[in-house]
């Protein structure tokens, strides 16, 4: 058994978000969106995962209505497992849909948020301007977006520096923090025709897994552009053969990143984001 088949021992990809990202990263950076936006009403949650955003949302009394919606099918049964099993995001309607086409009438959302998804949308713009679609004229857009890894993400940005110099420059920067330049987010959502108010700096200490968890975790997610223009696993997961060159990985980054390492194992550090603020027309 290879070193990654070990790690996901039967686990989905959604399990695996939900047990080391959900809670010490993604959590907290929810209620700064939400408070950003100053979340009300009839609310979308574009590109929900597993609901994070969602959770918040329904516990709050001035939310009126939730829907959320994600394209991947295992994340929706995630986040609709959770609802049933652990109560989470009670009042939220989960459905399978792509930002792209967002299946709602014109003019329904008094506030959309989206939360470090934006920047694996294949058409930003698009996205964007289905987001504003579905607002009311007034309506509010809030999104979250990391900044590059080496500009306010330490942890991440060693990883990426280690990815590079173990296996090729060409699969950096990771896609969640490909897409950092401010200036590039307040362009698409002018062009998607929205009324920008402000593109935010944030900072943050989060919790993020024990250096071993962070490695293997990443590293399923690894991909380089096939023929066909779909990403292709780096790695195998059942390639036993790359258990020396993840081993590698492991040890420089634990020499990488041993001031943020707690008593726990776990690593906390600073993370950063752009938060985009803009009113439908």
């Amino acid at each position: 058994m290879s070193l990654i088949s070990d790690f996901i021992a039967g686990r989905t990809p959604p399990d695996l978000y939900e047990t080391y990202l959900s809670g010490g990263l993604f959590m907290p950076w929810a209620d700064t969106l939400i408070e950003a936006v100053a979340a009300s009403d009839a609310c979308l949650d574009i590109a929900c995962g597993t609901g994070v955003i969602s959770r918040k949302l329904s516990d709050l009394p001035e939310v009126a209505t939730l829907s959320s919606i994600d394209v991947a099918p295992p994340m929706i049964a995630k986040a609709k497992a959770l609802k049933q099993e652990k109560g989470y995001a009670t009042r939220a309607e989960f459905q399978i849909a792509s930002a792209l086409d967002l299946p709602f009438d014109d003019d329904v959302f008094d506030v959309a948020l989206c939360q470090q998804g934006l920047q694996f949308f294949p058409d930003k713009v698009l996205a964007l301007q289905e987001a504003a679609r579905v607002l009311k004229p007034g309506g509010r857009l809030g999104a979250a977006v990391w900044t590059a890894g080496h500009d306010g993400n330490p942890v991440f940005g060693e990883f990426e520096d280690i990815l590079a110099r173990n296996i090729g420059s060409d699969i950096v920067p990771i896609a969640p923090f490909s897409y950092g330049d401010a200036d590039e987010i307040r362009s698409v959502a002018e062009q998607a025709g929205l009324d920008v108010q402000a593109v935010e700096r944030r900072e943050m200490i989060t919790t993020l897994p024990a250096v071993r968890d962070f490695v293997l975790f990443d590293v399923i997610f690894l991909g380089r552009p096939g023929a066909d223009g779909a990403l292709q696993p780096v790695i195998d997961p059942e390639d036993d053969t790359a258990d020396e060159l993840i081993e590698t990985i492991i040890a420089e980054m634990t020499d990488a990143v041993r001031p943020y390492v707690q008593d726990d194992g776990t690593l906390r550090s600073l993370t950063t984001t752009h938060i985009l603020l803009a009113n439908s027309r």
